[in-house]
């Protein structure tokens, strides 16, 4: 059974349909999070930033983050305390796409680092006082992600960061590698959406761009 079988909507359903009233979820007959909407019904995901319906992979993708976090034993305090991605949280484990969605963000913002403010309009997101610009998203109720940018000065490229409150560890799987592949998975999603939404207020042509594209797994 592969992955996509694994993860379908019959298969997780039950997991997720027991989020309802749970994790910082309101109980209802969806789930809303991310700008998404989960219809509990029938595993549809409408996204509120793309304007939308998710493909079935996509979808697969978010069912398998879902699933994990409603494993979670015992809800924690966000800590406050950041983590990077790429140096702290998954040090030994690269996503291509998601390095192509980070290059194409530094190249897209670097320049000019406030436009992450406006691509970052549709989000519900917090402005946070770190680098040139940065935002902070909750891609689910209890798993903030922090996106900051820096731009280039002569000789220097402009940089990003991901970052996550520690206590991602405890609301994303039991297992490291499960841990990572839901963080690169839910920074991949961010990052092509802060992508695709800058694009289409500003009518920029990102068919020159090395985009990563737009998925809940690093794999698509």
């Amino acid at each position: 059974m592969d992955f996509w079988e694994r993860w379908s909507w019959e298969r997780a359903r039950e997991r997720i349909r027991g989020l309802s009233g749970r994790l910082g979820f309101e109980r209802g007959d969806e789930l809303r999070f991310f700008n998404l909407r989960l219809d509990l019904t029938n595993g549809s995901i409408y996204d509120e930033v793309l304007e939308r319906f998710l493909t079935d992979r996509e979808r697969v993708g978010l069912y398998y983050i879902l699933s994990l976090y409603s494993e979670t034993k015992s809800e924690v305090k966000e800590s406050g305390e950041l983590i990077s991605l790429s140096r702290q949280l998954c040090p030994f484990i690269h996503c291509s796409n998601l390095r192509r969605n980070i290059e194409a963000v530094e190249r897209l913002f670097g320049t000019d680092p406030t436009l992450l403010y406006k691509a970052a309009k549709p989000l519900d997101y917090q402005p946070i006082e770190i680098g040139d610009a940065a935002i902070k998203v909750y891609a689910l109720p209890r798993v903030p992600i922090v996106l900051v940018v820096w731009a280039g000065e002569e000789g220097i490229p402009p940089s990003s960061e991901i970052l996550f409150d520690k206590t991602a560890f405890s609301y994303l799987g039991s297992e490291i590698s499960d841990v990572c592949e839901a963080a690169m998975g839910i920074a991949r999603a961010l990052t092509a959406r802060l992508i695709l939404s800058l694009a289409r207020m500003l009518n920029i042509d990102i068919t020159g761009i090395n985009f990563g594209g737009y998925g809940y797994t690093c794999a698509d």
